[in-house]
């Protein structure tokens, strides 16, 4: 460049500004309640500051009472402050701060905290540094100079285990280090983390759009550990930066809301993020093991005449206990109430009032989530004439079986323009988005594709796709099946949507053909309806206005049982059932190991809850009134032989009827020698299928074995 261009380019400040980086810009969320001064203070620091970002202040406040709003107005004229008209929570008023956010970083701002000069930015240049980074900490510092320990292990039945029998006094510092536990880790080094509190926390708006916001069940705490544990489950990962310091007073709304109560809400949400994200048993666990290591440091406190920590640790010990019977309780009545529905996840809502915003990402496709799973619309079928009927389908981890569900479609008798294929990708861990997406731009059939953030099972999913349906009949069938070319005709014949005589229709499942001889196979699973009996959703229609009248599939039910419930629920409801032979589904024929059978067995725990929600079908569905399946009589009975053989050996005769069954009556294979040689695997399929009968019978408290 010459002396003459350099001159005129710093005397022209359009080209000068050209030439110099742009600054990123970040939104910064606060939520306020009851905390006028402190948070005027903090806002006032932060805008006096170069953070070394455009920066932009926007304010929830969750109706105060002590003039938060007003004094913001006045000292800090550039937030823009919305005023809610109740206290919605801390975990809404942030997903209330995303929606009104647009810009590429959100950063999350506790309304008792500020951020010294530069560190908005240092979690910018970190969060860029790492691609997959969804959310970056600061080092958090009380006024008074000392480190909050803000960074933690996600929780588990083994740090609580580690607790329980001291390992913190034990276990190498450079373990203890790693795991991020106080007292061993400084908060020094940037690293990786599993979760950091949310007192301040940049999050990267890709990753708001892919995880979801913050789940506003619990009012306040464990949000932000609910939504790491999404991150890290969809690929994200959560760094810590030292380089920026944020300091930051702590539990200010807290202590004026709560009071000592905040403990036992924190042991509640706890608790039922545990339920959810680990299964009972695990929480269970954890719940004990975390009594034990709270009641032994009351022990040690009382010993060592420490009155006031002995204090402090018995209110935290009454707090895990009522909070773990709160966080059960909560669990069942919001269930009930259907505000939420799923054990592992949140809430499930695509259409009505989401607290989450429609928006459009990179790539054009728009997205709604209800306070916890992000749900995607992929692609949308073009507006036009309503169709007859909606094919509903719910799929996880089976990409290569789509393009044969929508060539099958295609091949449907049925015109195309009649019928639309309305496909929920449950949180698949492989390709089945990008598969869907493909078949969905050149697919004959009208298709409608929505993706979710989280993993809700097979009863979530149906009723995202049947509440996304446009048809005023619903058709269900799963991602393993091949309807035949007259199944859809033969299924609207059969509803008889002239005369309005039939509203539920289930139709024939068979094997395929060529997969007949896999049946054979020790096991093998395959799905044989012949008639109206277990309401199989593999193969049904509805019609859209009862399922909106009974509410859809209860999402209680992780695997398995809720079809059957729901058909249970239509016949309550007056809806008359009808069996369609001629709507033929072909449902594949799953082999696999032992490992696998026994895998699948353990899957069907909430099955006795269709049994306690509809105690009349004892009698014509269960085997004896009390048993899942026929083999179990036997095999309960032979488990007792086997136990009581070494003191009485004539009890062993328990074990021939459940070995007759197996042989004769329902035997796993053909072939004699088959048979025998299966003898062993059967065996502890059918005992884990009881044991998980006993399981699921305590937890819904009835009996079915």
């Amino acid at each position: 460049m010459s002396t003459v261009n350099a001159v005129s380019a710093a005397s022209d400040p359009d080209m000068a500004s050209a030439r110099q980086p742009l600054r990123p810009r970040v939104d910064v969320g606060v939520v306020t309640w009851n905390t006028a001064e402190l948070t005027a203070t903090a806002l006032r620091r932060l805008l006096d500051t170069d953070q070394g970002c455009d920066v932009r202040i926007l304010v929830h406040d969750n109706a105060s009472t002590d003039g938060t709003p007003e004094l913001l107005d006045a000292a800090v004229p550039e937030a823009k402050v919305e005023v809610a008209p109740g206290n919605v929570g801390f975990a809404a008023g942030v997903n209330r701060l995303v929606e009104r956010s647009d810009a590429p970083w959100f950063f999350a701002l506790n309304s008792d905290a500020w951020p010294e000069p530069g560190a908005i930015g240092a979690l910018v240049s970190a969060a860029e540094r790492h691609e997959r980074a969804a959310a970056v900490a600061p080092r958090l510092l009380r006024p008074d100079g000392s480190v909050e320990h803000s960074t933690h292990p996600f929780p588990s039945v083994g740090l609580a285990l580690l607790d329980a029998v001291g390992g913190r006094s034990w276990l190498p510092t450079r373990r203890l280090e790693d795991l991020a536990l106080e007292g061993a880790w400084h908060h020094d080094r940037p690293r990786r983390v599993d979760w950091a509190v949310g007192a301040a926390l940049l999050i990267r708006r890709q990753a708001l759009l892919d995880v979801g916001g913050f789940d506003e069940r619990g009012f306040m705490y464990v949000e932000d550990v609910e939504w790491c544990w999404r991150a890290r489950r969809r690929g994200w990962e959560v760094r810590f930066e030292p380089a920026a310091v944020v300091r930051h007073v702590g539990n200010a709304s807290g202590a004026i809301g709560l009071g000592d109560r905040r403990h036992q809400l924190d042991a509640a949400n706890l608790h039922r993020f545990l339920d959810e994200t680990q299964g009972p048993v695990r929480a269970g666990a954890y719940r004990a093991l975390s009594a034990v290591a709270i009641g032994e440091r009351v022990v040690a406190a009382r010993l060592a005449g420490r009155a006031g920590e002995a204090h402090y640790w018995r209110s935290q010990l009454r707090a895990r206990v009522q909070g773990a019977r709160d966080g059960r309780v909560n669990g069942r009545k919001t269930r009930r109430e259907g505000t939420w529905s799923t054990r592992r996840g949140a809430t499930r809502s695509w259409r009505g009032d989401p607290t989450w915003p429609a928006t459009r990402n990179a790539g054009g496709t728009s997205a709604a989530t209800a306070s916890g799973p992000t749900v995607e619309i992929v692609h949308d079928a073009p507006s036009g004439t309503t169709p007859r009927v909606s094919v509903a389908v719910s799929t996880r981890g089976r990409a290569a079986l789509l393009p044969r569900l929508v060539a099958a479609l295609e091949a449907q008798t049925l015109p195309a323009d009649e019928l639309e294929l309305v496909v929920v990708d449950d949180a698949s861990p492989d390709d089945t988005a990008e598969v869907l997406g493909a078949l969905a731009r050149r697919s004959k059939v009208p298709m409608r594709v929505l993706t979710c953030g989280q993993r809700g099972g097979p009863a979530a999913g149906r009723n995202l796709a049947w509440r996304a349906a446009r048809a005023p009949v619903v058709a269900f069938t799963d991602d393993d099946c091949t309807p035949d070319p007259d199944w859809l005709a033969s299924g609207l014949a059969a509803l008889d949507l002239a005369s309005g005589a039939a509203r539920m229709v289930t139709g024939r499942t068979a094997m395929p053909d060529d997969q007949i001889a896999l049946a054979t196979r020790p096991f093998a699973r395959h799905l044989q309806v012949d008639g109206v009996r277990f309401f199989e959703t593999c193969n049904a229609f509805y019609r859209r206005t009862d399922l909106e009248a009974v509410g859809g599939f209860d999402e209680r039910f992780g695997f398995g049982g809720e079809d059957t419930d729901l058909g249970l629920r239509m016949v309550q409801a007056g809806v008359t059932p009808v069996f369609a032979r001629g709507a033929l589904v072909h449902h594949d024929v799953h082999t696999g190991t032992l490992a696998d059978a026994l895998h699948n067995a353990a899957r069907f725990v909430d099955l006795p809850l269709v049994v306690r929600r509809h105690p009349e079908i004892r009698s014509s569905l269960v085997h004896h009134k009390l048993f899942w399946k026929r083999a179990h009589p036997s095999a309960i009975a032979a488990v007792l032989g086997l136990l009581t053989f070494a003191k009485w050996p004539v009890t062993l005769v328990a074990v021939v009827p459940w070995l007759n069954h197996r042989l004769r009556v329902e035997p796993a294979c053909p072939g004699r020698f088959r048979r025998v040689a299966a003898l062993p695997g059967v065996f502890l399929v059918d005992i884990c299928e009881v044991a998980t009968m006993v399981r699921g019978s305590a937890r819904h408290k009835t009996v079915l074995l």
